[in-house]
């Protein structure tokens, strides 16, 4: 086993048609650029092809052979620098276009910029698209089936089990609004349909919508539509 190194390196690697076997004290990625390295480690198998990660932790013996042309990067990360930086398990994975794309551009970066950068990337895909946002997705018709509840962002974030900054950031990608404006909107459209029976009172339809009360309802009425919950309701009226 080779010696643990002290900080990360990255080099483009081109592996010969001959099997190889190494054991080290680091933790490795191999990212495909070119070609196909066949690697097993740990018993399994795997395909170091182009857009593709494959992960060698520390102490775990791997061979590897490459039957032909192949150009791969490899990222030796002491397992050290990888805890103090943050860095958890990074799963063997194939890149999303985006990924690659951003490490091709990065490939002459210091290795520590790139590994970062890299272990940065593949965290905002996984949590973009998998658990959160599958979460978010179930909690939007919660909120629209009870909008009278006493909503409050951090308490979406928790349900979501995300810090409340980057809940914003995340349910704004997926609506185009902010929570809280969001939120007013649907109790604004809620309370149009709410106003096309005439003998509801709107004090009732503004309590029914989530509004503190009828002055709150109307100023955020007015600022959408420019109208007063009561000249929108007598429009419509005469209008039908």
């Amino acid at each position: 086993m080779s010696n643990e190194c002290l900080l990360p390196t990255a080099e483009t690697r081109r592996y010969p048609d001959r099997v190889l076997t190494d054991r080290h004290g680091f933790h490795q990625w191999l990212i495909g650029l070119e070609g196909v390295v066949e690697l097993e480690a740990g018993g399994r198998g795997a395909h170091v092809d182009a857009g593709r990660l494959i992960t060698i932790s520390s102490g775990n013996e791997h061979h590897y052979l490459a039957p032909g042309h192949n150009r791969t990067l490899v990222l030796d990360l002491p397992v050290a620098w990888c805890e103090a930086a943050g860095l958890g398990d990074v799963t063997s994975c194939r890149l999303p276009s985006t990924v690659r794309a951003d490490v091709s551009a990065l490939v002459d970066a210091r290795p520590d910029v790139l590994a970062r950068r890299l272990h940065a990337l593949l965290e905002m895909g996984r949590t973009t698209h998998t658990e959160p946002r599958l979460r978010l997705l179930r909690l939007l018709p919660e909120i629209e089936a009870d909008l009278a509840a006493p909503w409050r962002v951090r308490d979406w974030a928790v349900r979501c089990h995300m810090a409340e900054a980057a809940f914003a950031r995340r349910f704004r990608a997926l609506t185009g609004a902010s929570p809280h404006a969001w939120l007013i909107e649907r109790r604004l459209q809620r309370a149009c349909t709410l106003m096309q029976d005439a003998h509801r009172p709107l004090t009732e339809i503004a309590q029914a919508c989530g509004f503190h009360d009828s002055a709150h309802f109307s100023r955020a009425f007015r600022a959408r539509h420019a109208l007063s919950p009561r000249e929108w309701r007598q429009c419509h009226q005469s209008a039908d």
